[in-house]
């Protein structure tokens, strides 16, 4: 069985990984979209959609407030979000 959920929590091979750092030393070394031929074929065209996205909140100054606690979706191989309450706000 795979455990997606501990890809990227290898602390020999990242340094805090439990932490969410932004600025990252080498920051296109993890498993979220998969390794070698196994790798997702639409992981460019999400990272290209985050990057614009990220670009049009920085370009317009829009501050993004988070109004609640996040609710996690229950799986055992994904940690992810289900809902998360924000408000932007210009």
């Amino acid at each position: 069985m795979i455990w997606y959920i501990s890809g990227n929590r290898d602390e020999e091979a990242i340094e805090n990984p439990n932490a969410l750092i932004a600025d990252r030393p080498r920051p296109r070394e993890h498993l979220s979209f998969g390794f070698g031929i196994h790798r997702c074929l639409g992981n460019r065209l999400a990272e290209l959609q985050l990057r614009i996205l990220w670009e049009e909140i920085l370009n317009r100054d829009l501050k993004i407030e988070v109004l609640g606690k996040p609710v996690y979706a229950y799986s055992n191989f994904l940690r992810s979000i289900k809902s998360l309450p924000v408000r932007l706000a210009a």
